[in-house]
C-alpha cells in the first residue's frame, strides 16, 4: 500500500467482503472482532457505509481497557463512534463491574465457543496486537479471553482475546501503518516467536495490510521482497 489512507480503505473493503460472504454462505449472524487504536479507527470510518446488513453483525472487541464506556480510553466507544451509532450493529461491550479476571470470564461467556468469522487487528510500535504484548504471560493463556493486570501501556487493566481464540478465527486482518511500526512488522514477518505475537497467528488465514512506511525496515531486514 502506498500510504495509510489506502491501507485503511483496503482493510475496510476486506472486512465488508468478509461480512457479505459469511451472510451469503447462509449464516444468520456474522461474528466480527475489532481492535482499538488510531490505525484501525480510520478503517472503521470507511467500513460503516460498506456493510448493508449491520443488524445481523455481532461486533465483539479484540481487546478492551477496564474503563467506563465514556472514557477516552474505551475501545467500545471508539468503535461505536467510528462505525456510526445508528448502523444497527450489535456491539458486545465489556462489563464495567468486577476485576479484570471477572470481566474476562463474563466476556468469554458472551463470546461463546464458536470461532469468530473475521478479526481486525492493529499493532503497536512495541509489537503488541490486541492486548497481547511481546513476551507477556497472557500469551500463554488458554480459553477465549484473559484479564491483563499489568499492561506495559496504560491503562494497566485490560481484557483481551487469547492467542488460541485469535488462532481459531476464520479470517484475520492485521493493519499496520507508519514508520514507527516498521521494526515490529519486520519481527512479525521473521521467525515466529513471542517477541512478535502476531507472528504466532495462522499464516493461511492472516492478511497483513501495511503501508509503504511500515514496510521499510521489513525490507531492509530481508523479511519481504523489495
Amino acid at each position: 500500500m502506498a500510504d495509510a489512507a489506502a491501507a485503511a480503505e483496503l482493510a475496510a473493503r476486506t472486512l465488508a467482503d468478509a461480512v457479505a460472504e459469511t451472510r451469503s454462505g447462509g449464516a444468520d449472524r456474522v461474528r466480527v472482532a475489532l481492535s482499538g487504536g488510531t490505525t484501525p479507527v480510520k478503517a472503521y470510518e470507511q467500513l460503516g457505509p460498506l456493510v448493508e446488513d449491520w443488524p445481523a453483525v455481532d461486533v465483539f472487541l479484540a481487546d478492551e481497557r477496564c474503563v467506563p464506556y465514556d472514557s477516552p480510553d474505551s475501545n467500545a466507544r471508539l468503535v461505536d463512534e467510528a462505525l456510526g451509532a445508528d448502523r444497527g450493529h450489535v456491539l458486545h461491550r465489556l462489563s464495567e463491574r468486577g476485576s479484570a479476571g471477572e470481566r474476562a470470564r463474563s466476556y468469554a461467556a458472551a463470546l461463546g465457543e464458536d470461532p469468530l468469522d473475521v478479526v481486525l487487528l492493529g499493532m503497536g510500535e512495541d509489537g503488541h496486537t490486541a492486548s497481547l504484548f511481546p513476551g507477556h504471560p497472557a500469551l500463554e493463556a488458554d480459553g477465549v479471553t484473559v484479564g491483563v493486570l499489568d499492561s506495559p501501556k496504560p491503562p494497566p487493566e485490560r481484557v483481551t482475546l487469547t492467542l488460541p481464540a485469535l488462532q481459531a478465527a476464520r479470517r484475520l486482518v492485521l493493519l499496520v501503518t507508519g514508520a514507527g511500526k516498521a521494526e515490529a512488522l519486520a519481527r512479525t514477518l521473521a521467525v515466529p516467536g513471542v517477541d512478535a505475537p502476531a507472528s504466532l497467528l495462522p499464516a493461511d488465514r492472516l492478511l497483513i495490510i501495511a503501508d509503504e512506511a511500515a514496510l521499510t525496515d521489513a525490507r531492509a531486514a530481508g523479511s519481504v521482497p523489495a
